[in-house]
């Protein structure tokens, strides 16, 4: 999740829920909390491709803006358009469409109170349509930022435009294992022939540079499985990470189209695509060497001392952040 305050400050001042406690006599009350203003700061999904409909709320004290009293889970949606999406929860859906509190972040003594007076005084039909416009501003904004074209300065590591003489398949690294050699060169030189008819220079030394990752470790084995099983899944982590199958994307791939070049299926490749991600703990649209640089600042958090969190790219422009931080210096 990452702050709509992050991405759209001047919006975010003018329009954050709050709550007045003890301003007015018909104001609203709260066992326990004490007078003064809380705000109902609004996160939302980093994931472009997610439709979860839903947003994230912390509950903040004006006195008290370094401590989160309450996170909160509301959706605006019906109950119905949640009950598809957790068929496996059945109380899910009721407590998202209600409000509810989540048990997988901070809260505090103060949280039931502050839930009551989220459900009884904040939501309202303005609140609700204005929670929806914000969603899908912050969603219109980061698919801009991600189609903004990307720099690219070719490295040790990633596949150079320029002619250089030499084919990915044929860069030395002593990081490789000798046993491994041989088919790091084959499926290199596959993903190299891919690139060529399918994606540009930098995507296609991506996909060279996630393979040498593959290469380089005992698990999972590059030596077992087809050599195009391998290219074919490793073109497909990196389509992914970068959103590629995309088709308003300058380079947009289909998966059919990865799979009739290699002659492979789609539950295989898909499969050793996510045991990929998921064997190399890889950070969607965010990982070093592997996306685009645009994606990278976009997608990468920086969390402030208040527990605020931030995209690199807005921490550069308030000066968080110098402005040559890279990415990488973060993790």
């Amino acid at each position: 999740m990452i702050a709509f305050h992050s991405v759209f400050p001047e919006i975010a001042r003018l329009e954050v829920r709050c709550i007045h406690l003890g301003n007015a006599p018909d104001g609203a009350t709260a066992p326990g909390l004490s007078a003064g203003e809380y705000a109902f700061v609004e996160f939302y999904c980093e994931d472009i491709n997610c439709d979860c409909r839903r947003t994230f709320i912390q509950v903040i004290a004006r006195d008290q803006r370094d401590r989160v009293l309450a996170s909160i889970n509301y959706g605006w949606e019906d109950e119905s358009f949640y009950r598809q999406r957790m068929p496996d929860d059945p109380d899910a859906p009721a407590e998202v469409v209600r409000g509810s509190l989540d048990p997988m972040n901070t809260q505090s003594e103060h949280s039931a109170a502050l839930l009551e007076l989220f459900q009884r005084h904040a939501l309202d039909e303005t609140y609700r349509l204005r929670l929806q416009r914000h969603h899908q501003q912050f969603r219109d904004e980061l698919r801009q930022r991600r189609d903004r074209p990307a720099t690219f300065l070719p490295d040790a590591t990633s596949f150079s435009a320029a002619p250089t003489g030499d084919s990915p398949a044929e860069r030395p690294d002593r990081l490789i294992p000798a046993a491994h050699r041989s088919r790091f060169n084959e499926v290199a030189a596959l993903l190299a022939q891919f690139g060529q008819a399918h994606l540009d220079a930098e995507l296609t030394g991506f996909t060279v540079e996630l393979w040498r990752r593959i290469c380089r470790r005992k698990s999972p084995d590059c030596l077992r499985g087809q050599p195009g099983i391998w290219a074919a899944a490793v073109i497909h982590v990196i389509a992914r990470m970068n959103f590629l199958f995309d088709r308003s994307q300058p380079v947009h791939l289909s998966f059919d189209t990865i799979c009739a070049y290699f002659q492979t299926n789609k539950t295989t490749i898909g499969s050793k695509a996510t045991t990929i991600e998921g064997t190399l703990k890889l950070r969607p649209h965010s990982e070093p060497g592997l996306c685009r640089g645009s994606l990278q600042e976009s997608f990468t958090t920086v969390r402030l001392s208040n527990g605020m969190l931030l995209s690199s790219a807005m921490a550069k422009r308030l000066g968080y952040l110098p402005p040559g931080a890279k990415p990488a210096d973060l993790s």
